[in-house]
C-alpha cells in the first residue's frame, strides 16, 4: 500500500478522536443521542481545526447501521464506505471550484431523490463563502426546507462573508484554535506509535509554527521526520522552519536591554547574511518580547509556554526590563512590521528598529512617583503664593520701563510649545514681544487658558537673523526629492510632511511651516522626526534637523522680526504710543482695580 501523509492517516474517525473542540462534539453527541439533530449546520473557524472531519463523523453517526448513535462504529459497511468516500449519498463539494448558480441548481435537482445506500443524504459544502450571490439565493429555499432525508453541513473559514439569510437557517458551531499543549500531546502519541525519537523542545517549536492548526502540525511533523531520518531535534526543526533560535533572540534582547547598539546590529547582520528573512526575524522578536511581557505580568500563566522554548537565560533577560518598557518596545515592533509591507528594504527598517529599541528610556515606578510628588509640591507652593497678587501696590507704568508679562495669566500659543522644545532642547520662558517703543511687547492674554504655557521664541528670532536664503532656495528646489526619499523609508511620514513647506534655513536647522496642527505634531514625533532628519542630512550633504511650526506661528514670528527692526529705527517720539500699548496690555492682564497709571 502506498504511503499516506500523517494528516490523512491520523484524521479523526470519531468524536472521541477530535482534539480541542469539546464544545462542538459534546453538543453534537447529545443531539444524536436524543435524535434532535438539525437539517443544516455551519462549521466555521481557522484552517486545520477539524471542520470537515467533524462533518464526515456526523455523516457516519447518522448513517451508521447501529445508529443514529453518539459515535460511529467505523466497522459497518456504511461507516467504512463514508470513510473511504465510496458512498454516493454523502457528497463533499468544494465551493471554491463549484461556486456558480448552475452547480447549485444541479444540487437542488439531486436533493429530491431519496438516498440509495444509507439512511440520509449528506451534502458537505467546504469553503462555502466562495459561492456567488446568485448561488446563495438559489440555495436558500432548499436550505430552509430540505427533504426529510437530507442534511447540509457547510464549512468555512470566513463566516462573515455569508449572507445573513444563510446564517439564520443553520445551527452554527465555532471551531477554536487548538492549543499548543494539545498539539504537543497529540504529536507525542503519534511519535510513540511511529517509534520516532523527538525532542520536547522541537515539539513546542512545531506547535508554535502550526498556529493552532492540527493539520498544519501533522504536515510539518511528517516533513521533520523525513528531514531528520527518524529523529527530530530542536536544531533540525529550526533549520526546517527557517526560524531563529530562541537563544539568539535572547542575546539580541540582552543587547537591547544593555543599550549595546553595536552588538544588536552585529547579530542582526549575521542573521540576515545567513539568509534569514527579516520579517521572520522581526516575528521571532515579537514572540520573544511578548513572552517577556507575559512572564513579567502573569508569571504563573502556563499558556505562555506555548510560544517559545525557554532557556536558562530567559528569566535573567526578563529581570532586565520593566513591563511598561516591554509594551513600548512591542508597539515599536508592530509599527515596523506594518512599515515593512510598503518598504522593500526590510533590513534597513530592522536595523532602524534595533537603534530605536536601544534608545528607549526606562523609568521605574518609584522614580516616576517621586517626580510626580515633587511637581505636586511645586504646584501647591505656587497656589499658596498666588492669592498674594491682589494685595500688592498698584503697578506703575512708565514709558521707559519694560514689564515682564509672563505671569500666571500670560498667554502663549500652545502650538509653539513643542517647536520650542525641539529647537532649544529645554523649556524656556518666552520673552515679551518687541515693541516700537521698548523693544518688547506683551503677548495678549487668553482668558480661556487655564494654564500658562512656557515657550521660547527667542531662539527662532535669533535663527531668523542668521537665515541663509541660498540654502532655503536649495531646500525648496529639493523639496519634492526630499518627500520622495522620506516616502521610501516610511510612506505615512511622507504624507504628514507633505502638508508643510520650508520657510527658513538657519544654522543646522530647517524650519518647516504646516497648515494643520495634527500634521505638525505627528511629524515631530521622534519616530518620524528621526527619518526626516536623516533625509535632510542625506540631501543637504551635512547634518540638518527639522523644526516644525504652524503657518500662523510663522506669520507671527515674521511680525515680531519686523517690529524688532522697527524698534531699532524708531525715534523717541513714538514712545507715547508704545506706552499706551503697554497700558492696554497690563490692564487686560491685571485688571483695572489694581493698575494705576502715572505720567
Amino acid at each position: 500500500m502506498a504511503y499516506r501523509a500523517l494528516y490523512r492517516e491520523w484524521r479523526p474517525q470519531s468524536f472521541a478522536d477530535m482534539v480541542g473542540q469539546e464544545h462542538v462534539t459534546r453538543t453534537l453527541k447529545n443531539a444524536l443521542r436524543t435524535h434532535r439533530f438539525a437539517h443544516a449546520y455551519l462549521f466555521s473557524g481557522p484552517r486545520g481545526t477539524g471542520k470537515t472531519s467533524t462533518a464526515k463523523i456526523m455523516a457516519k453517526a447518522i448513517n451508521c447501521e447501529h445508529g443514529p448513535a453518539e459515535e460511529p462504529c467505523n466497522q459497518c459497511a456504511a461507516c467504512r464506505g463514508i470513510t473511504e468516500g465510496s458512498i454516493m449519498d454523502v457528497v463533499e463539494i468544494d465551493a471554491a471550484s463549484n461556486r456558480g448558480v448552475d452547480e447549485i441548481r444541479d444540487l437542488r435537482e439531486q436533493v429530491r431523490y431519496a438516498p440509495t445506500e444509507v439512511r440520509f443524504k449528506v451534502y458537505i459544502i467546504d469553503e462555502v463563502h466562495m459561492l456567488t450571490t446568485e448561488a446563495f439565493n438559489a440555495l436558500l429555499k432548499t436550505l430552509e426546507e430540505p427533504p426529510a432525508h437530507v442534511m447540509f453541513i457547510l464549512a468555512t473559514t470566513e463566516p462573515h462573508k455569508l449572507p445573513a439569510t444563510i446564517l439564520s437557517r443553520c445551527q452554527r458551531f465555532e471551531f477554536r484554535r487548538i492549543t499548543g499543549e494539545q498539539i504537543v500531546e497529540r504529536l507525542r502519541l503519534i511519535a510513540k506509535e511511529l517509534d520516532v525519537d523527538v525532542e520536547e523542545e522541537a515539539l513546542w517549536m512545531l506547535a508554535r509554527a502550526a498556529e493552532g492548526g492540527m493539520r498544519d502540525a501533522l504536515s510539518i511533523f511528517d516533513q521533520a521526520i523525513a528531514f531528520g531520518g527518524g529523529r527530530v531535534t530542536i536544531e533540525e526543526m529550526t533549520v526546517l522552519l527557517g526560524g531563529v533560535p530562541s537563544e539568539v533572540i535572547g542575546k539580541i534582547a540582552e543587547a537591547i536591554a544593555r543599550k549595546d547598539m553595536q552588538e544588536g546590529l552585529r547579530m542582526i547582520g549575521q542573521m540576515v547574511d545567513a539568509g534569514k528573512d527579516v520579517t521572520q526575524i522581526l516575528h521571532e522578536l515579537q514572540l520573544y518580547y511578548r513572552d517577556l511581557l507575559m512572564y513579567k505580568t502573569v508569571p504563573d500563566l502556563q499558556e505562555i509556554k506555548e510560544r517559545v522554548h525557554y532557556d536558562k537565560r530567559f528569566p535573567k533577560v526578563a529581570e532586565m526590563y520593566e513591563s511598561s518598557v516591554l509594551v513600548d518596545l512591542l508597539e515599536k515592533m508592530t509599527e515596523t512590521q506594518n512599515e515593512m509591507k510598503w518598504q522593500p528594504n526590510g533590513r534597513l527598517l530592522l536595523e532602524m528598529l534595533v537603534v530605536r529599541l536601544c534608545k528607549t528610556e526606562s523609568v521605574d515606578t518609584e522614580t516616576l512617583m517621586k517626580r510626580i510628588s515633587e511637581l505636586e509640591k511645586k504646584i501647591a507652593e505656587g497656589a499658596l503664593r498666588a492669592p498674594a497678587a491682589p494685595s500688592v501696590n498698584p503697578v506703575q507704568v512708565r514709558g521707559n520701563e519694560r514689564q515682564d508679562l509672563s505671569g500666571p495669566q500670560a498667554y502663549r500659543p500652545s502650538g509653539m510649545t513643542d517647536m520650542a522644545r525641539s529647537a532649544s532642547g529645554a523649556e524656556e520662558q518666552l520673552p515679551v514681544r518687541p515693541s516700537p517703543s521698548t523693544g518688547t511687547r506683551g503677548v495678549p492674554p487668553n482668558p480661556a487658558d487655564g494654564k500658562p504655557v512656557k515657550i521660547s521664541a527667542q531662539h527662532l528670532l535669533k535663527w531668523l537673523q542668521e537665515a541663509d536664503e541660498g540654502k532655503l532656495q536649495t531646500v525648496t528646489q529639493q523639496w519634492t526629492h526630499i518627500l520622495n526619499q522620506v516616502k521610501k523609508v516610511k510612506i505615512t511620514t511622507q504624507a504628514w510632511l507633505s502638508d508643510g513647506e520650508p520657510v527658513a534655513v538657519a544654522r543646522d536647522r530647517i524650519i518647516v511651516a504646516f497648515r494643520n496642527q495634527i500634521h505638525r505634531e505627528t511629524v515631530m514625533k521622534p519616530v518620524n522626526k528621526e527619518i526626516v532628519d536623516q533625509v535632510f542630512t542625506q540631501v543637504m550633504g551635512s547634518h540638518y534637523q527639522l523644526v516644525a511650526i504652524l503657518q500662523s506661528e510663522w506669520k507671527q514670528l515674521q511680525e515680531m522680526r519686523v517690529e524688532g527692526t522697527e524698534t531699532a529705527n524708531d525715534t523717541p517720539q513714538t514712545q507715547p504710543n508704545g506706552q499706551e500699548d503697554w497700558v492696554e496690555q497690563i490692564v487686560r492682564i491685571f485688571g483695572k482695580d489694581i493698575v494705576e497709571i502715572k505720567d
